[in-house]
């Protein structure tokens, strides 16, 4: 069994996004660097783009 077939909801996109966002968010503030939530969201945007341009597919929320 594939982890996509065994997790269907890492193949939601905002899903993904609102789970990676707070875990760097969590992981940095732990280290005492803050940084802006909406600029770590937008990278983990970015990254997800680039993952669909190279074939990833996400289901459309």
């Amino acid at each position: 069994m594939k982890l996509f077939e065994k997790y269907s909801k890492l193949r939601q996109k905002a899903y993904v996004t609102s789970m990676v966002t707070d875990m760097v968010s969590g992981s940095m503030a732990l280290e005492n660097q803050e940084v802006p939530q909406p600029q770590i969201q937008a990278i983990v945007i970015a990254l997800l783009r680039e993952a669909e341009l190279k074939g990833r597919e996400f289901i459309k929320n």
